[in-house]
């Protein structure tokens, strides 16, 4: 009698583990290429198990719904996220919807009956920081993947993950090369921390990069401004900030490439020139980072890789609902240019 084929079988042909491909046959997550290597393999070996299940959920057609708190077509930083995000979901067939919500001005059942009429699979949840609503989001019991999230403190216990940039780690690690290197004390983060966890986290790693280099600092040496209400792309805001300030900082932590364009700006009017005279250290590594001279040195971010991930990890989230809540974290690449003395 001939040996029925098992997983262990298939997994030796395509060098695979058996992990794997009990996975691709099971219906749970894996990269789309290795499933159909897998069943194709299935097929060809008479695997008894193999049945139009198998197939079918393969190539389960989920409905995604990405929801936002704000226009993201015209935020430079989104416009390669939401494209990987579209052409990942193109290829495997998914459905993708779009929602624009104010967390303000939105109540949040006119959001809850459109995922519900949608009978959404899961949710993409990008500059969504209202704990409110993160709280009424979750609460639907449908798997979400967030982009970033928020500083208040929420329940683990829920059907979501975080997809975020290893911020802290980065920022503590150039405030040290410029402890360091450049002799630099005296430091000054720009920006609301209060906004998100990722501004939160390059506060805290500017903080910790400071201690670790035996340096002290004050929060009063900070511009803090919240940003529902002052304008950090405003010229005579930003140096009126900087006049408030008890001494003038040798080095401008700020949260994002927007802010440290500001303040750069706002540094030539009062003539302090960089990076002679103040260094400055931006995030994201978009357009303003290189709109003007100085360039400014910041943190590039693989935002085509960041898309892809947010949806393999709704994807992973909608097949394992009982998995615990993860935070996942991506790396960062320091571009180190002139406003920092090209410092790496």
């Amino acid at each position: 009698m001939k040996k029925a084929v098992t997983i262990k079988d298939i997994a030796e042909q395509l060098n695979l583990s058996r992990n794997t491909v009990a996975k691709a046959l099971n219906g749970q997550y894996v990269p789309e290429k290795t499933r159909e290597r897998v069943l194709r393999k299935a097929q060809e070996m008479k695997y008894k198990s193999l049945n139009v299940n198998h197939i079918e959920t393969g190539n389960k057609r989920y409905r995604i719904l990405l929801v936002s708190g704000k226009p993201l077509n015209n935020i430079n930083y989104f416009v390669p996220l939401i494209k990987s995000i579209e052409n990942n979901c193109f290829e495997k067939n998914y459905e993708l919807f779009q929602y624009t919500y104010n967390a303000s001005k939105t109540p949040f059942k006119e959001v809850s009956d459109y995922i519900n009429e949608l009978k959404a699979d899961g949710i993409v949840a990008i500059e969504c920081f209202d704990k409110d609503f993160i709280n009424k989001l979750i609460n639907l019991g449908k798997p979400v993947c967030f982009n970033d999230f928020c500083t208040a403190e929420i329940r683990t216990d829920k059907n979501y993950d975080i997809i975020a940039t290893n911020d802290e780690q980065s920022i503590s690690g150039i405030v040290r090369a410029l402890y360091s290197k450049n002799r630099t004390e005296r430091f000054t983060f720009v920006g609301d921390w209060r906004h998100c966890r990722s501004f939160q986290k390059r506060y805290n790693g500017m903080i910790a990069g400071i201690l670790s280099s035996g340096g002290t600092h004050s929060r009063s040496e900070d511009i803090f401004c919240s940003d529902e209400v002052f304008n950090y792309g405003s010229l005579d805001a930003l140096k009126t900030e900087i006049l408030k300030l008890k001494y003038r900082p040798d080095v401008f932590i700020c949260c994002n490439d927007f802010v440290a364009r500001g303040v750069c700006n706002a540094l030539k009017a009062l003539n302090v020139a960089v990076p002679q005279s103040a260094l400055i250290v931006g995030f994201d590594n978009v357009s303003e980072a290189v709109s003007n001279i100085p360039y400014i040195t910041s943190f590039s971010v693989d935002r085509e890789f960041l898309g892809t991930e947010t949806l393999r990890t709704l994807i992973n989230r909608i097949e394992n609902p009982n998995s615990p809540s993860r935070v996942i974290t991506v790396s960062v690449t320091l571009i180190a240019r002139d406003s920092t003395n090209r410092i790496n």
